[in-house]
């Protein structure tokens, strides 16, 4: 091999080198994601690391869940609704674990005396919940850049987003029980299963507040990171295998310190 020859070489190696341990080549375009900082303080804050997660509490007012079981259309009320859990960011985009749980759950439609209905076990929803941006549907916008030109939204999932993931989780997400002799054809235990999209508040990126404002449902088109590229997906629950809505909200306070959402 000549000198020249071997020269061209080592540089080409080198530049694959340097392009390979650059910092930040791989999650170029991961996002959005938690940051906090003090209350009062300037500027865009820090990231909120996995190991330190920032804890968040709160309640929210009236809960409503409508599906299809049967044949026939169910609504159940929650008189109130307690939510609690946690926010940090892992690699891919601000994460949250969520549990919401319900206040006197009550069949509205049909309405049936000798009825009980209970949503999840004791009443309590449980939820990976994961940053995401609202998606127009068109693949195009899957490669905007900077992503700051959209609005962060929220996935409530069964599970995490795994890197290299095409799809949203499956599984169960809740589920929606029915006992006592006047329910008739909705006796049983029916499996609600997909995601559910939520609105975050603050609603725009480095946008501060001390309170977090879950609202469901959000924005049916979404799309998510996954290490590589942005995933669009239509969010939505199922019930009985017919489509079912979450409408509601919480309000809750971070811990300690103030919060917002920033592209990166």
């Amino acid at each position: 091999m000549t000198r020249g020859m071997r020269c061209l070489l080592l540089g080409l190696l080198a530049l694959l080198l340097a392009a390979a341990v650059a910092p930040g080549a791989a999650y170029a375009e991961a996002g959005p994601f938690w940051h906090h900082r003090e209350v009062g303080e300037k500027g865009n804050g820090m990231k909120i690391e996995e190991k330190s997660p920032e804890n968040f509490s709160g309640e929210g007012g009236e809960q409503i869940f409508v599906g299809e079981l049967s044949g026939t259309r169910v609504e159940i009320t929650s008189k109130s609704v307690q939510a609690k859990g946690i926010l940090y960011n892992n690699a891919l985009q601000g994460q949250f674990k969520l549990l919401l749980k319900g206040h006197e759950p009550k069949l509205v439609k049909p309405a049936l005396s000798g009825c009980e209905v209970k949503v999840g076990e004791n009443n309590e929803i449980k939820a990976e919940g994961h940053l995401a941006w609202k998606w127009n549907g068109e693949a195009k916008q899957l490669e905007e850049q900077p992503q700051a030109l959209q609005k962060p939204s929220a996935i409530a999932a069964p599970g995490p987003i795994e890197a290299g993931a095409t799809k949203l989780p499956e599984g169960s997400f809740t589920s929606v029980a029915f006992k006592g002799a006047g329910c008739g054809v909705l006796v049983g235990t029916f499996k609600a299963s997909g995601s559910a999209s939520a609105l975050p508040k603050p609603a725009n990126l480095e946008e501060w507040s001390t309170t977090l404002t879950i609202a469901f449902p959000g924005w049916k088109q979404l799309h998510f990171w996954n290490g590589k590229a942005f995933i669009g997906a239509s969010v939505g629950l199922t019930v009985g295998g017919n489509p079912a809505t979450i409408t509601g909200s919480a309000v809750s306070k971070a811990a300690v310190q103030e919060i917002a959402a920033f592209e990166k």
